[in-house]
């Protein structure tokens, strides 16, 4: 529903009188019942935050009733500005769209509404007495950031309380989503725990629990970390070894939680309220890490824990964040638009305490469609083969935290990464490591320096500065040890720019270590405002030093001239440490064919800015089925080489998968699929049709019936935008668009969407060989030109650009566009901003598919998957 006509249904209920929106976001409604409604996503409710609560204290006292609308409830507040009472309406809990809160309001005035009153008690004393500070606690309640919607609390419920299950905690409640489906999930329920900051959020789970006629159950206003220090963590030590309250000593079960559910909080750092002396906020840099390791210490023997996280909170997981006991299960990725939040991918991490080995199910879920068989998906993963709407698959316990990750994004890469090929790092002795260090003194050492130094060995690493001409490169050819904490910053989770922190940390470790950072880096380092921290300074990477791992046998170093524009690599030299068999050429070969290339940006889309970790490093783990191919299958594929063109691309698919034994063929084959970008048109003839009709209609003045735009054109886009190189760059702001439009607020949608189609197509000419530059015309003004390959300099403009790079009916649906582009970039639209909205949507989702065909074309792609 847009917001015209939300208003318009409003006045349409009868017994209201007049409906006037005071502010953003915020409506008077007269008649028998004076109501002030607020509604907006949580981003516009923070943003006109100060506006509305300047009217609401000063409208209030003479208003009914103060109906609050946020994405996860809808309170109804009624009294005076300080002596007052709030309700929730279970009828609304969860998103609410505005059709929801035009039906609260119809309910509310005819006085049919369902309504349960909170207690005031899990509130602040000043939130029970001012409505103003309770107002500002909304819009910024968890309940407003971290709803979780019914589906996903279902998906965790029914994995979490599979079995005898009796007892749940929910360690960041919110408004009981979460923690009310566990309940509802278990058969016999005995206690149930909920903790959370907000008091307002407390004190909607708390009416929601009691009604499910639990006899043992606590809900809490607090901190959870505090709470923990008031109780034992070790859930087999009995808490009765700690004098407490009788309320107190229940406020955990002896032997540990049967499920542990939480959707916490995600962000870097310690919250300003939390305990900054606590163990469990110390251990893990990332609030989410906190919440799960300590969260997963309260499992009881066989437990079983769900937490919603974001797709970043994988890394470390396993290695870092689950405690001892406590092994990964299950990593649910789910729909990006599950979310209001733009930008989140969020992911169910399922944890299970158990000392048996285990495997991790890993599952894709693009909708919630049939959620029932969804959730039997994630207990079994063999039956998501017969689910339309979740690809999975099961791997090995110990596969590498940066496979699992691509493997979220596309579960039938699995068989490639998961078969019984070797990885590079099985086939080589040593893998090179490649970073820019220098000239800082402070960081080199002789031979001679590193005996007399007393510094451990593990704190050096060698560095090869000067490349031989020859192969191979051997240890003799080391030229200075290389102070580096590296390893040690990462494997303690600290921060390389805090000196103090890190001398803390290496003191007891290596005290001459510690020594040389306070006198010889950390003055340097104070100096600059610790800029670059106890890591070597990274420069250009022209010339970068070959930093060795540690050696503890000769080593052999083999050279390798690359071009960046047409392999996987950074720079110019590549150093692999190779056993007789395989040739670190045809290793070469191999790693550079468009396979690899495409394999290599799906796992390893940024490099760490700060030492640039370069060369084959990262790539360890990626499987590689060298032995499989002859030297015959290299040569022919080393003869294709860049691969420019798509016969190349082709061909080099075909050889390889001749050159590969049968048994791995299925799963190569799989494994190409699975990386390939989005190439064709084909299947998107009947929008290019439609939208040709509707251009037609509105040109016409004429009404338009045709359904334009659904969620799946919608989500299409965003998986486009996700995986497509050229987008890369617009990922994120097409996705706030697309929110945008999705919320209703058709006129912002409309003019950012204008801006995209010149600067897609700018993005396009400089990824094609192209230039844009400013430029002087004769009239001594400057404007952006750009030229494609020998053509001469022309201005960049959408009509330019079109015409040199669409062609046929496609050109004139564009043009036609493009003349409604116009109109709404000069603000001279439109009598109906929500029929033109989706006639701009459905157009952007054509043009988006048209000129990445143009880029696949170029790039010589290989028919690709959808």
């Amino acid at each position: 529903m847009s917001i015209s006509n939300f208003r318009q249904e409003l006045r349409e209920i009868e017994g209201v009188s007049r409906v006037a929106e005071l502010a953003d976001g915020l409506l008077l409604i007269d008649g028998s019942e004076t109501l002030l409604v607020v509604y907006g996503e949580s981003q516009q409710a923070g943003h006109h935050s100060d506006d509305r609560l300047e009217v609401i204290e000063e409208e209030f006292d003479a208003a009914d009733y103060l109906l609050i609308s946020i994405e996860g409830a809808v309170l109804l507040l009624e009294g005076s500005i300080n002596n007052f009472d709030v309700s929730y309406l279970p009828a609304y809990l969860g998103g609410v769209e505005l059709d929801g809160i035009q039906s609260a309001v119809s309910s509310l005035i005819t006085g049919t509404l369902e309504r349960e009153q909170l207690q005031m008690d899990y509130l602040s004393e000043d939130e029970r007495y001012s409505v103003m500070e309770l107002f500002e606690q909304v819009l910024a309640a968890n309940l407003t950031t971290y709803y979780t919607p019914r589906e996903v609390a279902s998906l965790v419920a029914n994995w979490v309380t599979a079995g005898d299950r009796t007892s749940v905690l929910d360690a960041a409640c919110g408004s009981g989503e979460l923690l009310t489906a566990a309940i509802d999930a278990i058969d016999e329920p005995t206690y149930s725990m909920g903790v959370d900051q907000n008091g307002l959020a407390c004190a909607i789970t708390e009416t929601r629990v009691r009604e499910r006629g639990i006899t043992d159950w606590q809900i809490r206003t607090d901190n959870f970390f505090s709470m923990l220090d008031e109780v034992s963590t070790d859930p087999q030590r009995s808490l009765d070894q700690h004098p407490t309250s009788d309320e107190e000593r229940n406020s955990l079960p002896e032997a540990g939680f049967d499920c542990v559910v939480a959707h916490p909080p995600e962000g870097r750092g310690l919250r300003e309220n939390e305990d900054r002396n606590n163990s469990n906020m110390r251990s893990h840099s990332r609030i989410e890490h906190q919440f799960v390791n300590a969260a997963c210490q309260l499992l009881a023997d066989s437990g079983r824990g769900c937490f919603v996280l974001p797709s970043h909170a994988v890394r470390n997981l396993r290695e870092r964040v689950l405690p001892d006991g406590v092994v990964l299960k299950r990593l649910v990725k789910l729909p990006e638009i599950t979310f209001p939040i733009v930008g989140v991918e969020p992911v169910i991490a399922c944890v299970e305490r158990t000392s048996g080995e285990s495997k991790i199910g890993i599952l894709n879920v693009t909708s919630f469609d049939n959620l029932d068989r969804v959730c039997g998906a994630v207990h079994s993963i063999a039956a998501a083969k017969t689910v339309d709407n979740v690809d999975a698959v099961s791997v090995h316990s110990d596969i590498s935290t940066t496979t699992l990750r691509t493997l979220l994004d596309a579960p039938g890469a699995a068989p490639f990464f998961t078969g019984n090929l070797p990885t590079l790092e099985d086939v080589t002795e040593r893998i090179a490591r490649g970073m820019a260090t220098g000239h800082n003194r402070g960081f080199y050492f002789d031979e001679e320096q590193c005996a007399d130094s007393g510094i451990d060995d593990r704190f050096f690493t060698p560095v090869i500065k000067s490349i031989p001409e020859e192969n191979p490169i051997t240890s003799e050819h080391i030229d200075y040890y290389l102070f580096d904490l590296r390893e040690f910053i990462e494997e303690n989770n600290l921060d390389a720019r805090n000196i103090d922190e890190v001398l803390t940390a290496l003191e007891p470790i290596d005290a001459n270590a510690a020594e040389h950072v306070e006198e010889r880096i950390a003055p340097a380092v104070r100096e600059r405002h610790g800029l670059n921290g106890v890591l070597p300074r990274s420069i250009s990477i022209t010339n970068p030093d070959l930093v060795t791992g540690a050696t503890t046998s000769e080593v052999a170093w083999y050279q390798v001239e690359v071009d960046a524009d047409e392999v996987l690599y950074d720079t110019r030299v590549v150093g692999i440490s190779c056993e007789e068999t395989p040739s670190p050429d045809a290793l070469q070969t191999l790693l550079n064919t468009p396979l690899y290339q495409r394999l290599n940006k799906a796992q390893l889309p940024n490099f760490d800015a700060d030492y640039v970790q370069v060369q084959i490093q990262p790539l360890r783990h990626l499987p590689v089925f060298i032995q499989q191919l002859s030297k015959e299958t290299l040569d022919r594929l080393n003869a294709l080489s860049p691969y420019s063109s798509q016969e190349s691309r082709e061909t080099a698919r075909t050889i390889i998968l001749e050159g590969v034994d049968s048994p791995y063929r299925p799963a190569v084959s799989e494994t190409y699929d699975a990386v390939s970008p989005l190439s064709t048109l084909a299947g998107y003839e009947t929008q290019i049709e439609q939208l040709q009709a509707a251009l037609d209609q509105v040109a016409e003045m004429e009404d338009l019936d045709t359904h334009l735009v659904d969620e799946e054109m919608i989500s299409r886009l965003e998986e486009t935008f996700r995986s497509a190189e050229l987008f890369t760059s617009r990922e994120r702001l097409v996705a706030e668009l697309l929110a945008v439009y999705s919320e209703g607020r058709y006129w912002s949608f409309m003019g950012g969407t204008a801006s995209q189609f010149e600067g897609m197509l700018q993005d396009y000419v400089e990824s094609t060989g192209g230039r844009v530059d400013e430029r002087e015309t004769e009239e001594g003004n400057t404007r952006l030109e750009y030229r494609y390959r020998s053509a001469d300099w022309k201005p960049l403009r959408l009509k330019v650009l079109l015409d040199d790079f669409f062609s046929g009916e496609l050109l004139e649906v564009m043009q036609s566009v493009r003349e409604q582009r116009n109109e709404i970039a000069h603000g001279r639209l439109l009598e109906d901003p929500e029929l033109n909205a989706d006639i701009i949507l459905l157009s952007f989702f054509v043009f988006t598919y048209a000129l990445l065909t143009e880029y696949n074309e170029y790039l010589g792609a290989e028919d690709a998957s959808r």
